[in-house]
């Protein structure tokens, strides 16, 4: 069941999204299965540090994010990948690594330009069993993200 609050998020910003339930997956691209899509569909969420902040980075589950693209993008110093043990309270109620890329966090978002131009997209509903399906635009705009050029390289 999606938390609540990221429920209430998405009555708000997403009104035409649609949720559905399948089992337990753990990993994107296992997401993909489960909801029968490309992971190239499938927002994967990656949470970042940029000069010690935090930051959503979003790449298709067929991709990985590139570090190097996203310090040049972000103007910052230093960018790295956090662990899961470091932000698992701050995405709550949300399971650990199945946060969506919402603004309810906020936190700045910036999506692979890749993932950017499918029409529309699937992303966690903040569990491993739940998933949302909307319009990549309108989740670029409600969500004030940032689109990147080449943000998501593909997993070798």
């Amino acid at each position: 069941m999606i938390p609540e609050r990221i429920d209430r998020y998405l009555r708000a910003h997403h009104p035409g999204c649609a949720h559905t339930i399948h089992l337990r997956a753990v990993a994107a691209q296992r997401l993909a299965a489960a909801e029968h899509v490309s992971g190239t569909r499938v927002a994967k969420t990656v949470v970042v540090s940029l000069d010690g902040a935090m930051a959503l980075a979003v790449v298709g589950a067929d991709r990985v994010v590139d570090l190097d693209v996203l310090r040049s993008v972000s103007g910052a110093a230093h960018a790295g990948f956090v662990p899961e043990t470091a932000f698992a309270n701050r995405f709550e109620p949300c399971e650990a690594g199945a946060e969506p890329p919402l603004g309810v966090f906020g936190l700045p978002i910036y999506v692979d330009a890749a993932l950017a131009q499918q029409p529309w997209i699937v992303m966690r509903g903040g569990t491993h069993e739940d998933a949302v399906r909307l319009r990549t635009d309108e989740w670029l705009r409600e969500e004030h993200a940032t689109v990147v050029d080449e943000l998501g390289r593909v997993r070798m």
